[in-house]
């Protein structure tokens, strides 16, 4: 029931009995008027007689439409104030969750654009609400990175049967357990899921060219076959983070997958480690579609260790890595495609670092100028 209809019962126009009364106070006025004559009913009597019944029913008329306008004005102001509350209520919102410096962000952005001029007519509130990306909560911070790096040493310590680090992954299941190759599996709290730790080492291409063919998009539009759909929509230029858009295939007849998710990479020299890092966010211009199935848990952690420079060939990693695709899965199958899934997908991540490695190579050999191709000197961006 709607506010003016719950008013307007409150305090009805005419009720049932008022009607009731209104016409036996004419009906009366009616006879009396009536009476005081001589008795005859020719038109003068009638005619007296219904213009004071008019003249009645007109006062009790002209009462109740001056209720009726003083409530509907009183609906009208309810419903303004309402709106101009809601709309204070929602900038007061934004105001306290994003600071001084991202509304500012935001609006330079917009000012710069077409936006208001395509969103004319359309309440402000509403469109903030569909194009602010909170990037000061979503960012991946200095302290996630430092916390790969961290883990990375500890596995290294593992693999040389380090006394202190003996009881680290005590808790996963190792599922592969090869000489240059090591993959574990642990169950995540509360789920059916299982997160992943891959070890791994090679000698026969270089860190820079392994860390290129996973930063590098366009590149991985190349090499990855399942790739449908692979953008970075926006950076924070503060942190370092982007906000990437990825959707890939999945195997028949099952829907194809994309995911919404932040990442960040970094490339320290002073401390010879390579770091890149990825989680799942929901974006507002990023909404679910019904074309694909929309993967929001999703989190992987990749740290390279190179083995004397991140141009010369050799180095260590770790991956650790956990989604939920959204597929039904017997226990068994998870087991299964993690024993060949992991291997399947180095040994793709390892074919196109060689591939890419040789185009720097002809390139470095056919340029005057010394330059590696764009695709293989994205690492050296932003390190």
């Amino acid at each position: 029931m709607s506010g003016s209809t719950r008013i307007l019962q409150g305090r009805n126009v005419f009720t049932r009995a008022e009607t009731i009364k209104l016409f036996k106070t004419a009906r009366d006025a009616l006879f009396l008027r009536l009476s005081n004559r001589s008795g005859r009913w020719g038109p003068a009597v009638v005619g007296s007689g219904v213009q004071s019944i008019a003249s009645q029913f007109g006062r009790a008329l002209n009462e109740r439409l001056v209720i009726l306008s003083e409530l509907f004005a009183r609906q009208c102001n309810a419903i303004a104030a309402q709106r101009a509350r809601r709309t204070a209520q929602v900038m007061n919102l934004y105001s306290r969750i994003y600071s001084e410096h991202s509304l500012r962000f935001v609006l330079e952005r917009l000012l710069r654009s077409n936006f208001f001029k395509r969103a004319k007519g359309r309440p402000i509130y509403l469109l903030f609400g569909s194009t602010v990306f909170n990037w000061e909560k979503e960012k991946i911070n200095d302290e996630e990175l430092t916390s790969c790096v961290e883990d990375m040493d500890h596995i290294m310590k593992l693999q040389s049967d380090s006394v202190y680090d003996r009881h680290y992954m005590d808790m996963w299941e190792i599922v592969i357990n090869r000489p240059h190759l090591k993959a574990w599996r642990q169950p995540v709290n509360g789920t059916h899921l299982y997160q992943y730790k891959v070890y791994g080492s090679f000698d026969d291409i270089s860190p820079k060219a392994f860390f290129s063919v996973q930063v590098d998009l366009g590149y991985r539009k190349e090499w990855d076959k399942l790739v449908i759909k692979l953008d970075c929509i926006d950076r924070d230029e503060e942190s370092g983070s982007e906000l990437v858009h990825w959707v890939t295939h999945f195997p028949y007849p099952m829907y194809s997958r994309d995911y919404v998710f932040v990442r960040r990479y970094q490339v320290d020299r002073e401390n010879n480690v390579m770091v890149l890092t990825s989680r799942a966010v929901e974006h507002p211009s990023l909404p679910v579609s019904e074309s694909y199935v929309r993967v929001s848990t999703y989190n992987s952690k990749m740290v390279i260790r190179p083995h004397s420079s991140i141009e010369e060939n050799g180095f260590d990693y770790v991956l650790t890595y956990y989604d939920d695709p959204q597929a039904a899965f017997p226990t068994f199958a998870y087991k299964w495609m993690a024993s060949t899934g992991v291997p399947d997908f180095v040994d793709k991540l390892h074919q196109a670092a060689q591939n890419l490695q040789e185009r720097g190579k002809q390139w470095r050999s056919t340029s005057d100028a010394g330059t590696y191709p764009t695709s293989y000197h994205s690492v050296a961006q932003y390190s």
